[in-house]
């Protein structure tokens, strides 16, 4: 699907294919250290992203690439289900996790191409995809880092409700998304 980003940009927007790691490797690792710290749900090394991909139907991953450039410029991955880790967390807030009608998401933006609507077009597309295959609610993976002001101010407004508060690396919030 091609779209525009606030500043004209063609975008790209699709599902990653295995056959593209070497190029995801590539937009990981151009991340800013800020942004690679925020963006932990596997590392950016070739091998760990086929490890993840080829060794499991739990995870999807989307990317958005300027279609002239070519370029991978943002990446989120859902995972079927929830973080076994997090459901007692999770459970703590009086939330009844599903495997199945439960997915949890992580996303990133390149830090070039931040600002540009870019998250809010990938997040709509990604809405859209989950739609078609009865997913009912997102969870946040690990949540969202208190410090990080403008992704919680994202969550926000694309219509993410808090859950709760908690403390790893300093304090984040679990958020869920409702799938209408």
């Amino acid at each position: 699907m091609i779209m525009k980003a606030k500043d004209g940009t063609q975008i790209l927007l699709r599902k990653f294919t295995i056959s593209e790691a070497n190029n995801l490797s590539i937009y990981l690792n151009h991340l800013s250290p800020e942004s690679k710290q925020r963006f932990g749900p596997h590392s950016f090394d070739v091998d760990s992203i086929y490890t993840m991909f080829d060794q499991s139907d739990n995870y999807v991953g989307y990317i958005a690439q300027d279609k002239t450039q070519k370029k991978i410029i943002s990446y989120s991955l859902i995972k079927h289900g929830y973080l076994e880790h997090d459901k007692l967390r999770l459970e703590s807030y009086g939330l009844e996790v599903d495997k199945v009608s439960d997915c949890t998401f992580s996303p990133s933006v390149s830090d070039d191409y931040q600002n540009k609507g870019i998250g809010k077009l990938m997040f709509d597309y990604i809405i859209d995809d989950l739609q078609a295959i009865n997913k009912k609610r997102i969870l946040l993976w690990g949540g969202v880092q208190a410090a990080n002001e403008s992704a919680f101010a994202f969550y926000l407004k694309q219509g993410f409700t808090v859950l709760g508060k908690f403390e790893h690396n300093g304090y984040n919030y679990d958020m869920i998304f409702d799938i209408n």
